[in-house]
């Protein structure tokens, strides 16, 4: 039974975008797919012939619906449905792309560079398209069509073929600057005298050449130039519509195309991907292609397509379900709980009643711990799967039954494992800059601050002489929840992106101003000992003890300055709106003003002692503390990823095999990989100097 109830966690917490299929190859998304809203009301819209956004944190369930959308679609013969990995094909890009051959031409080296890598990486988005209508055309739905339409297959793959060969033959043309880097103001960050650009493309070769005059400085080329240089490489409209006309003939009347994982890449490629691709087959295309895209909350720049025209599901559960009935959010909540699990339990337990797997001994009635599986998880079934399967482990194998203590504590665990290290452990990472860095230091001592004040507010709430606080003493009084004011909320956006606390409600306070309620991690909550409120009561979480707009305001003072990135000048934090929100250039130079972390030397004299690893390496490193001997498979499972991008993090060219820090093992002629003694005391913290490891 053990075994059963592990692949039913796995089912909620792997990452898995492959078809969920059984033993016999069954597909199983069907069986168990549960739509966040009740009569499959997000499945419903997703089948509309329209482009549809999926907006929520990562195990919200996105890659699921889009699966399950793929699923009915493709049971059409006049639709089609294509699957990209935006993520995977980037990070691909990133490791394999060419380096354009570059002459004096004004541009810098990283924009050169850039410049090469959107190439490749729309090569590999059109080659990917080309392999989803390879995959989706060609399969026994559509073999009457051929048929009936006209057209063989064979004539079909020829032109289709052709199509995707001609759309990646650029022609030579001649460019100029003037017109093409500095055509607009808003797009530049230097101005450039005349220059001019030339691009010697063919199916065999890449080149570009050019010449400037004495007065040309280097050019840092922004996201709509690098689109508008790319129109060079690509005549995306006019494949566009010579595929549509293609597909015509069999004949399909829209294109689904599903991108997953689009907010992993950064915002600059995203706007020239949105700008060039994405925006002109949805805009431009008489309605034949439209797009379901997954993004991550806070992360969707999507600058070509008009938000008023899409439909879009925020999945983080009080974004969904306060769009019906506010005072309902957790109701609603705490039933998708309930329906999922009933789903994944009737399905894997044929028979066997949900109550057998838990003490009931404990509660009233299972309800109880449906509502705390939805305030352990905020909701997100990948973070139900986990727990459930920590669960499993405390259990020894259902010697004894799931009881409140036992969530508790495997919500716990699951923070410490999943989620605490993304601030703990800043030192050994490798960021982009040192203001990235400095940005993760400054929000783990803005998460202390709250977490302070949570303990404080449990001994005050205790003490307290006010009625509505009669009932708690300082062992039993609630204090996981902090508000700030409305235009406050997104200071804490990435903490809560994080998991470290989830959005709860949105309310007036005592004084009728709108606040924005948060309660933090409940593993968080039971690792600091805070009570997580039980009752929920409206009236309850607008006390002005759990009023945190000062800790949040002097925070943003002391971890951040508005500076010029040009001459350095500083300005109050508080002109921050006029500088940033309106674009106003720095006073002194015209350069541009905006917000970095400040540094402190003795912070910095730290990293620079550890050995930092990518994020990606640490992340692996991460999971084999607690889960040794896994396969590539395996861990991209755990991590949300390919194994492809787990075979680069763990080559022979990554750090963490240059330190040893694991160690590679065959079994059953499949490598399994562990961690090292040595990559054991490294994230203990242990022999950090790289001249000891080594």
């Amino acid at each position: 039974m053990s075994d059963t109830f592990l692949s039913m966690t796995d089912s909620l917490s792997k990452y898995r975008r492959a078809d969920l299929k059984d033993e016999d190859g069954k597909n199983l998304i069907e069986d168990l797919y549960v739509d966040p809203l009740e009569n499959n009301l997000i499945l419903k819209s997703m089948l509309k012939d329209n482009t549809t956004l999926l907006m929520g944190r990562k195990g919200t369930g996105k890659s699921t619906i889009i699966n399950r959308f793929q699923h009915e679609v493709r049971k059409s013969d006049k639709k089609l449905s294509l699957y990209i990995d935006v993520k995977a094909l980037f990070e691909q890009s990133k490791k394999s792309y060419f380096t354009l051959n570059t002459v004096d031409i004004g541009l810098s080296p990283e924009d050169s560079d850039r410049l090469s890598l959107y190439v490749y990486f729309i090569e590999k988005i059109i080659d990917e398209i080309k392999n989803e209508i390879n995959v989706c055309v060609f399969k026994s739905a559509f073999e009457k069509i051929f048929k009936k339409s006209g057209i063989t297959e064979k004539k079909f793959h020829e032109r289709l073929n052709q199509l995707f060969t001609s759309v990646k033959m650029p022609y030579f043309v001649d460019l100029t600057a003037s017109n093409h880097i500095t055509k607009h103001e808003e797009d530049k960050v230097s101005k450039n005298k005349d220059s001019s650009i030339q691009f010697e493309l063919g199916a065999s070769k890449l080149s570009l050449s050019g010449g400037t005059k004495e007065s040309s400085q280097n050019e840092s080329l922004e996201s709509k130039q690098f689109t508008r240089v790319l129109g060079r490489f690509f005549d995306i409209i006019g494949f566009m519509n010579n595929l549509k006309n293609l597909l015509r003939e069999i004949p399909i009347e829209t294109v689904f195309i599903c991108l997953d994982d689009m907010s992993e890449i950064d915002k600059d490629s995203m706007e020239v991907f949105t700008d060039f691709i994405i925006g002109p087959l949805n805009n431009l295309s008489d309605e034949f292609f439209k797009f379901k895209i997954s993004l991550y909350p806070g992360r969707d720049y999507l600058p070509s397509i008009d938000r008023q025209k899409v439909k879009t599901h925020c999945l983080d559960y009080y974004d969904l379900y306060s769009a019906g009935s506010v005072d309902k959010v957790e109701d609603s909540a705490i039933k998708y709980t309930k329906r999922l699990l009933e789903a994944r339990f009737n399905y894997y337990f044929k028979g066997i009643d949900l109550n057998n797997f838990f003490d009931l001994n404990q509660v009233e009635s299972i309800e109880e711990y449906y509502k705390l599986l939805f305030q352990i998880s905020a909701n997100v079934p990948r973070i139900i799967g986990k727990v459930l399967e920590i669960s499993l482990q405390k259990t020894n194998g259902f010697e004894k039954k799931i009881n409140r203590n036992i969530l508790q504590e495997s919500a716990r665990q699951h923070y410490k494992n999943d989620i605490e290290f993304v601030l703990t452990k800043s030192e050994y990472i490798e960021y982009k800059s040192y203001n990235e860095t400095f940005e993760k230091f400054h929000l783990l001592d803005l998460l202390k601050k709250l977490i302070s004040k949570a303990i404080s507010n449990k001994k005050h709430i205790g003490s307290s002489s006010a009625k509505i606080f009669s009932q708690y003493t300082s062992n039993t009084a609630p204090s996981n929840y902090l508000y700030v004011a409305e235009d406050l909320e997104d200071i804490l956006k990435t903490l809560e992106f994080n998991f470290f606390m989830t959005k709860f409600s949105q309310q007036k306070d005592k004084d009728g101003e709108s606040i924005s309620i948060f309660s933090l991690n409940y593993g968080l909550c039971v690792e600091n000992n805070i009570i997580f409120d039980e009752k929920s009561d409206r009236k309850f979480r607008i006390e002005r003890v759990f009023d945190v707009n000062k800790i949040v305001a002097d925070w943003m003072r002391g971890s951040q300055e508005l500076c010029c990135l040009s001459c350095g000048e500083l300005y109050d934090i508080t002109k921050k709106e006029v500088f940033i929100d309106h674009k106003i250039p720095c006073l002194k130079c015209q350069g541009v003003v905006t917000l970095r972390s400040i540094i402190d030397e003795d912070q910095k004299i730290k990293i620079e002692r550890n050995i930092r690893i990518p994020m990606k390496e640490f992340e692996i490193l991460n999971v084999l503390k607690y889960k040794n001997s896994l396969t590539a498979t395996e861990l991209g499972d755990e991590l949300d990823r390919k194994y492809q991008s787990i075979n680069h993090s763990i080559g022979n060219n990554s750090k963490i095999s240059h330190y040893e820090f694991i160690e590679r093992k065959e079994i059953s002629k499949k490598p399994y990989f562990s961690l090292s003694t040595k990559g054991e005391a490294y994230l203990n913290g242990q022999d950090i100097d790289p001249s000891k490891i080594n």
